[in-house]
């Protein structure tokens, strides 16, 4: 019963192929950069060389190409239910050793970063059952850029998500009179209809007091996962506000964008913000 029941709960959970488009993840690493600490940096560099941090925040999508990197699809994404707890969440995937979701993974980075033996080789053997090749040949670099994708995932709302509705990739809209789904609005399309580079967006919405920043770097991982949950309620609760009157669907244009990317921009702020908060305590 329990693995027909864990069978249906990730086939159920499965939300998409990507996560936040490119530039959405480079963002947050761009702004993660500008608020760590020296140490931490030079930490970094160690790590993963003079790269900027933005340049490897996409690795984790990209090797979804990988056969040897299927194992880690489930990764980007958690489904919390109305009514459930992430807490519950953890105690649910607990009950076996793999790493099931978002939550986990992140926590699995976090140890390898902190040089948990036990993580580390956890890992290392899984990598060399599927064949799968660390970035750079490293086993740290592998768990930043993961760690990097990760926490800006959770602050993508609908990779908190339903599971079925597969996170609103099942959910047709139309976005500026063009056919796509829910996910793939909030994933890219809100963020890419402004126009900007990713260096333009980040300069365009780092604008936080300090007091501020204290108080967004507080949260603990499971708080941001509620702030999205709360932010995917709204999403759902509004989509038909927004409908044309022709096709029945929801159409989202600049009356959407308008509503809605004020609240991207504070998604990707405070995933930026956050992921330096946590690479400040880890490496610094």
């Amino acid at each position: 019963m329990k693995k027909l029941l864990l069978l249906f709960f990730l086939v159920g959970s499965y939300h998409s192929a990507f996560s936040w488009g490119k530039n959405g993840h480079r963002i947050v690493a761009a702004i993660c950069e500008l608020y760590m600490s020296k140490e931490a940096k030079e930490e970094m560099v160690k790590i993963m060389g003079p790269d900027y941090l933005a340049e490897l925040a996409n690795w984790p999508d990209y090797i979804k190409s990988e056969k040897g990197w299927k194992m880690a699809d489930s990764w980007h994404y958690t489904t919390v239910h109305v009514g459930q707890s992430t807490q519950e969440v953890r105690n649910y995937y607990g009950k076996d050793e793999d790493i099931n979701d978002a939550l986990e993974a992140m926590d699995l980075m976090i140890d390898i970063l902190r040089d948990d033996p036990v993580a580390i080789e956890w890992l290392e053997d899984k990598m060399e059952k599927n064949k799968a090749k660390p970035l750079r040949g490293s086993i740290k670099a592998t768990a930043l850029a993961f760690l990097t994708h990760i926490v800006a995932d959770v602050h993508q709302p609908l990779h908190v998500g339903k599971n079925k509705d597969r996170g609103g990739n099942n959910i047709t809209v139309l976005y500026f009179d063009e056919r796509s789904n829910l996910h793939a609005v909030w994933d890219s399309k809100i963020i890419d209809q402004e126009q900007l580079s990713y260096t333009e967006f980040t300069h365009f919405i780092n604008k936080t007091a300090p007091e501020m920043i204290r108080e967004i770097q507080s949260a603990s991982i499971d708080e941001w996962c509620n702030e999205s949950i709360l932010l995917r309620e709204d999403i759902y609760n509004n989509i038909y506000n927004y409908t044309d009157r022709e096709t029945g669907l929801p159409s989202f244009k600049w009356d959407y964008q308008h509503d809605y990317i004020p609240k991207v921009k504070d998604r990707l702020l405070k995933g930026g913000l956050r992921l330096a908060g946590l690479l400040n305590e880890i490496l610094g």
